[in-house]
């Protein structure tokens, strides 16, 4: 019985100092040579730089900037003195006569609004109605164009809807 308790004894002290080692063992292939905190730039794929905080593969590192730090370039701005001096007077412009109204209706006109209709291009449409006041950002094949109500069309908003480039529904609702 004494034989077996030492047996006991001995062999729970070796796995207490085994695992003493095996937690305070540096992890493997970790490289133990310098302290792994700070930024490292590496050379990501595709040639795209990555910025991580562990340390990049040796053929991957591109900067350690813990122990190579980036430079800061500071320009200095100055205003230049501007001291009174005599200026040439102004040279008078010739007056100009007025624009002559064009024909054919601007673009951005609120009455053809109403003369949009499914098929036509988004060039066309600019062209008929101006900017858009407010416009989706593209999900894949599809936008929306909102025209907020206008002076010759107050109580509308008019929302145009694409798919492909091309107008895929119109709708017009009445705000009040």
């Amino acid at each position: 019985m004494r034989r077996f308790l030492a047996l006991l004894v001995q062999s729970l002290f070796r796995l207490a100092l085994l695992l003493a080692l095996v937690v305070l063992a540096a992890p493997a292939g970790a490289d133990v040579s310098r302290p792994a905190p700070g930024v490292f730039k590496c050379e990501g794929t595709h040639g795209v730089p990555v910025y991580q905080g562990t340390p990049c593969p040796p053929e991957r590192q591109l900067r350690d900037l813990v122990a190579d730090p980036a430079s800061v370039s500071v320009i200095e701005w100055h205003l230049p003195d501007v001291s009174p001096t005599t200026a040439a007077p102004p040279r008078e412009r010739a007056a100009r006569a007025p624009p002559r109204p064009s024909p054919a209706k601007a673009p951005g006109d609120p009455a053809a609004r109403r003369h949009v209709r499914a098929g036509m291009s988004e060039g066309e449409v600019l062209a008929k109605l101006g900017a858009p006041d407010a416009a989706s950002a593209k999900h894949g094949r599809r936008a929306r164009w909102t025209y907020l109500p206008a002076p010759g069309d107050p109580q509308t908003v008019t929302t145009v809807r694409f798919e492909d480039g091309r107008v895929t529904g119109v709708e017009r609702a009445v705000v009040r």
